[in-house]
Parts: structure tokens; C-alpha cells; sequence
């Protein structure tokens, strides 16, 4: 049996303001043939009741790894936008837990930086001109057009009225974070980048400056947003069954 007709076991970790709720169009994808998916709720994000002034990037690694544990085999791990820098670290932690690192339009950061100082150097993004900064509750995006046109801009109206009552707001911490990563454990997993050329909050251009700088396995391209999983579902499902 060759690799592409094993079964796979895709984990999902949400990025900012969202939470396991936004891959429901993935996951009756890709249950099907053997093949299992799950999305979790990191610390403060979904049902997770944790406070988020408590939250730190060691309690969402620890939250992923928490699920990893539970398999028997390598799982294909998928990090969305913030989740790049939860992935990575779960493999500096975890690697011989990991089939795959799939970056689906994720912070891809080098060892010893943190999110942030990338996050900062995209211009173009509506997400980092529109940020709100509160010490003790977090930062979020308003809920207004903007909101739309940064997470949702090819979403359909039924899904943007979802995520406007789903979205909460995002620690301080985790974002801030240097990250520590080693060629010995996080450098020995395989890594893929799905871009998106239609995003308004990680742009494709920061995107490709994050590839050329820490170069992957294997890239893909998606003609959408920043929020796939719900404007291109199947588009997504496939590539990611095709590992």
C-alpha cells in the first residue's frame, strides 16, 4: 500500500478569533475511506473557558499535544494564520507525532522570533491596520466591514454572519512569543504551505517572503481569501487528500 491510499488523520488548529466551528464544511470532506479528521479549541477560543489574560503560546502547544497523544500513528497537523506558530512548536515538541506540517495561509517564523515582528511588516494587511490593543483582555478586529473584508471577502453572506457571532477576541501572549525551534526536532518534519492569493489579512505577498525565507516541501495555491475552509472547501479537501 503506497502513501496516498493510507488513511490519514487530520488534526486542525484554528487561528485568531476563531475556533474548531470554522473547518465544518472540511471535516465531512474528509471522513470518508479511512480517513479521520479533528478540530480543536485552544485555550480561550470555542468552548475552552480558560481566561485569556492565563493564555500563553506553551498552553496551546500543550492543548495540541494533549490530542496528538491520543493517536496511534503521525497525524497531518494543519495550522491556519496564527495556529503557523502552535504547529511549529508542536513539532519542536512532538515530531515523531507528525506525518505532515500543513501551513494553510499560516505565520511561517523562524527560530527565536517572535509572530509579531512578521506580522507587523505586512502593510497591505487589513487585519494589522485595523487591530484593537487591550492589555488585559486581548486585541480583536471590529465587527464591521472591515472584519468582512479582511477574514471573509470571498465567503458567502450565510457563513460571514456565522463568523461575526463566533469570533472572540485573541491573547496577548502567545503572538509575542519567540518561537523555539531546532533542525533535530521541528527541522525533520515535512512542511507544506497552502497559499492564498486573494487575502486581505496574511497577504499573499508577506506569504511568499515566509517560503523564500524558510523554504518547504511542497507548495499549493488557492484562488481565495483568508478563510478557505469556508469559500473553497472542496478545493482545499483535495489538496489535502492528495498529500
Amino acid at each position: 500500500m503506497d502513501n496516498h491510499s493510507k488513511p490519514k488523520h487530520f488534526v486542525f488548529v484554528p487561528g485568531s478569533f476563531h475556533a474548531s466551528w470554522c473547518w465544518y464544511k472540511m471535516q465531512p470532506l474528509l471522513d470518508k475511506d479511512g480517513n479521520t479528521s479533528k478540530a480543536i479549541d485552544l485555550p480561550a477560543h470555542g468552548q475552552d473557558t480558560t481566561p485569556i489574560s492565563m493564555v500563553t503560546l506553551d498552553s496551546y502547544v500543550d492543548a495540541v499535544c494533549k490530542v496528538l497523544d491520543k493517536y496511534n500513528e503521525p497525524v497531518v497537523l494543519v495550522g491556519h494564520s496564527r495556529a503557523g506558530i502552535v504547529i511549529s512548536s508542536v513539532a519542536e515538541r512532538m515530531p515523531d507525532k507528525i506525518d505532515k506540517l500543513v501551513y494553510l495561509c499560516a505565520f511561517l517564523i523562524p527560530n527565536e522570533e517572535p509572530m509579531v515582528a512578521t506580522a507587523l511588516t505586512d502593510s497591505a494587511s487589513l487585519m494589522v491596520s485595523n487591530l484593537i490593543f487591550n492589555e488585559q483582555e486581548g486585541w480583536h478586529i471590529p465587527k464591521n466591514e472591515i472584519y468582512k473584508d479582511a477574514f471573509y471577502n470571498d465567503c458567502s453572506e450565510e457563513d460571514i454572519y456565522l463568523g461575526s457571532s463566533l469570533l472572540t477576541k485573541e491573547p496577548n501572549a502567545p503572538v509575542g512569543t519567540p518561537l523555539n525551534l531546532s533542525d533535530e526536532k521541528y527541522g525533520k518534519v515535512k512542511k507544506v504551505y497552502i497559499h492564498t492569493t486573494l487575502d486581505n489579512t496574511i497577504t499573499h505577498g508577506l506569504q511568499k517572503k515566509m517560503v523564500e525565507r524558510l523554504p518547504v516541501d511542497k507548495t499549493f495555491e488557492l484562488p481565495s481569501g483568508h478563510s478557505p475552509f469556508l469559500s473553497q472547501p472542496k478545493l482545499l479537501a483535495d489538496i489535502l487528500l492528495n498529500l
